[in-house]
């Protein structure tokens, strides 16, 4: 069992990958500060002519979950090369990376509340905004704690998600030939074209999955819960895939 130096190794590299992210992320918001400084603020005005808002906006929902499926994709087939070339077990590695990316989605996520509950303190001009918070607070920016909590639950859950999602695309295209790929690649877009066109032709299929997606974002809680079923769905088919993997270079 190498599980824990199969783990330390992924986790260094992420821990450097992160801080990377972060410090841009931080530093992008600096610069929209310093922009509105230097070029002036976006104002607008009521009927008379009092400035009722000075505001711009910054978003990290997004290049977080984004940041996580990316690394997914380029980290598990490097550890499932390294790992087994050193000694260590298909799943053994499956596993280690797996934690590793759940840990990583987890400080990235702190991270990302502490800045923004930080940051959203000062009357900068400058607001960090997020998606689920206007999808469900019809209001973008931060009212309390306790909505940058939940907004941070969902995004987290839809970061394990990508990272699920990552590594199982990235060992279903290693397990696959050149004409695997080709197949499967021509396959996914025809599939999507396919749906959409039983969508609009058949009007009880486009009912149903409107009464999936009301469901699923009804509230945060319920797209957490789909986020987690979806990511353990494309866990156990990455292990099944991990099962037989050859052990080839990690950019085959």
């Amino acid at each position: 069992m190498r599980f824990l130096p199969s783990f330390k190794y992924r986790f260094r590299d992420c821990m450097f990958s992160m801080g990377v992210v972060i410090l841009v992320m931080i530093v992008l918001t600096a610069l929209c500060y310093l922009g509105i400084v230097t070029f002036g603020s976006i104002t607008r005005t009521d009927n008379s002519g009092e400035v009722i808002m000075e505001t711009t906006m910054m978003n990290f929902s997004m290049p977080v979950a984004i940041f996580m499926f990316v690394l997914s994709i380029v980290s598990i087939r490097e550890d499932m090369r390294l790992g087994i070339q050193n000694g260590a077990g298909r799943r053994t590695v499956f596993l280690a990376n797996a934690v590793c990316m759940f840990v990583t989605s987890l400080i990235l996520n702190i991270a990302f509340f502490a800045v923004t509950a930080v940051w959203n303190q000062f009357d900068t001009g400058v607001y960090i905004v997020d998606f689920f918070g206007a999808l469900y607070n019809n209001e973008p920016f931060f009212e309390s704690l306790d909505d940058l909590a939940i907004s941070s639950a969902v995004l987290l859950a839809l970061s394990v998600f990508l990272s699920a999602l990552g590594t199982f695309t990235s060992l279903m295209y290693w397990r696959l030939n050149k004409l695997g790929k080709w197949i499967v690649s021509i396959g996914m877009g025809a599939a999507v074209i396919l749906f959409i066109d039983v969508i609009i032709r058949y009007k009880v299929v486009a009912d149903l999955l409107g009464r999936l997606m009301g469901w699923v974002f009804l509230t945060p809680w319920n797209l957490v819960l789909s986020f987690v079923i979806l990511a353990a769905a494309f866990y156990v088919f990455s292990a099944l895939l991990v099962r037989r993997n050859s052990i080839t270079a990690a950019t085959a």
